[in-house]
């Protein structure tokens, strides 16, 4: 079964306290999972993997797009979103001086980015923490810290991630919302999100 966490868009989110391993920082990384919107918000924010204030990264829908930025920054990337109603999978990498974001393993678009996306502040999955909640499931959250996995056009897994080299969390893929394959610190779930698998 294909295992996820399921957000009410509505107060549900995973936290993690502040931790150096879950930040990008100015090197290469990956970030991937398989999301499945109920609905986007047409205006305001819905956050996926958001690290903190100011220079922490923010991935998720802004307005109908899905944005890559720093909190607070003006977007790098801004693409129109993926569909609602079904499983998509989303990876955003950072080779060298390139920052890419993949639908379904299609390259939607590269920037030149040297931004150093590290911040002090809770990280959260599913929403910002401040309202800008998620509506769906994600399944298989995955952060890899000093390796970009993907770097072109790529066939989606479909199987369960795995701890793979320099893999720092590993989440959204347990019978329970906190569970996790690796992880820095504990998962705290707030609001009411629940297990479901598919």
């Amino acid at each position: 079964t294909a295992r996820s966490v399921d957000f009410d868009g509505s107060g549900d989110y995973l936290s993690l306290a502040n931790d150096s391993d879950l930040q990008p920082g100015s090197g290469d990384f990956t970030f991937e999972a398989w999301i499945y919107p109920d609905s986007w918000d047409s205006v305001n924010y819905n956050g996926i993997y958001v690290t903190g204030a100011t220079d922490g990264i923010w991935l998720g829908n802004l307005g109908g797009n899905w944005v890559v930025r720093a909190y607070g920054v003006t977007n790098y990337i801004s693409v129109p979103n993926i569909p609602t109603g079904q499983w998509s999978h989303v990876a955003v990498t950072r080779s060298g001086s390139t920052l890419r974001l993949f639908f379904n393993g299609t390259l939607k678009s590269s920037v030149s980015n040297t931004k150093d996306f590290s911040a002090s502040a809770t990280q959260t999955i599913g929403s910002d923490g401040a309202g800008a909640d998620f509506n769906g499931k994600i399944s298989n959250l995955r952060f890899v810290k000093g390796t970009a996995v993907y770097t072109s056009s790529f066939k989606p897994p479909t199987e369960p991630l795995t701890n793979i080299t320099n893999t720092k969390i590993l989440c959204c893929n347990n019978s329970s919302t906190t569970g996790s394959t690796v992880t820095p610190g504990t998962i705290t779930a707030n609001g009411d999100p629940t297990a479901s698998t598919d």
